[in-house]
């Protein structure tokens, strides 16, 4: 059903996180159902630069139609970082969630169960400067165009700018064959109790705010991980010096 991509064994087990706002973790929680978003409304134009190539023919030209079949999810194995928390917690009150590629893989085996033709990826994303992206398009739109083959279009999808670096990113993409996204969202059912390992708190939220996110994530939603709020941004102690 689904196949790790420049990912070694141990990287499987290794920890992976995703920020969120807080509502959108509520919604996971609520109605099991996790959303993955197609790759043409990611903001990086060349996110969808090699799945979406149209080939001239003769006679016209031909679209796979590969980039509305395909849907991510973005995630990073930092897990420290000042500019994810800027970019992805303007209001500082988001959250960061924690995970493992294996994990999330038997999820998605389970949650695409009864769509056989779908099919899930979870990649590492590799970073290059934009000539050396352009120089591979056009070998990988060829694979893809004579092998018909997923895995080749996954890797299209698994490359960023090196601009980009500093994201250390994992990308998890979904083949919806069976046509279930809507307004290029597809949401596939994946247990939160089981994804979600732990919750992390933008560090420059408010006690109550953490006192609020927490009881509601233990006591209504039943949560039975780790909720804390990141030191990122917590003072340091007072410095002494003995003399």
């Amino acid at each position: 059903m689904g196949e790790f991509v420049n990912l070694r064994g141990e990287d499987l087990d290794r920890p992976i996180y995703r920020f969120s706002t807080f509502s959108r973790l509520v919604e996971h929680f609520r109605t099991g159902q996790m959303a993955f978003v197609r790759p043409e409304k990611w903001d990086d134009p060349f996110e969808n630069y090699i799945v979406g190539v149209r080939f001239e023919t003769g006679g016209g030209h031909l679209d796979l139609g590969l980039r509305h079949t395909f849907h991510g999810s973005c995630w990073t194995r930092k897990s420290v970082s000042d500019a994810l928390w800027r970019i992805y917690s303007p209001d500082k009150m988001s959250v960061r969630i924690r995970s493992t590629p294996r994990i999330l893989g038997k999820c998605l085996d389970a949650g695409l169960a009864t769509y056989s033709r779908s099919k899930w990826f979870v990649g590492m994303v590799t970073y290059l400067p934009q000539r050396k992206i352009i120089e591979k398009a056009g070998t990988l739109a060829q694979r893809i165009l004579k092998d018909r083959s997923e895995v080749a279009a996954a890797n299209s999808l698994l490359f960023k700018r090196n601009s980009f670096a500093h994201e250390e990113e994992v990308r998890v993409l979904v083949i919806d064959r069976h046509q279930k996204a809507r307004q290029g969202v597809l949401k596939v059912g994946l247990d939160p109790h089981q994804v979600v390992h732990s919750v992390l708190v933008d560090s420059r939220a408010s006690d109550d705010l953490l006192h609020v996110y927490s009881s509601y994530l233990k006591d209504k939603l039943g949560f039975k991980g780790r909720v804390s709020r990141s030191t990122l941004y917590s003072p340091p102690g007072r410095l002494i010096v003995k003399l």
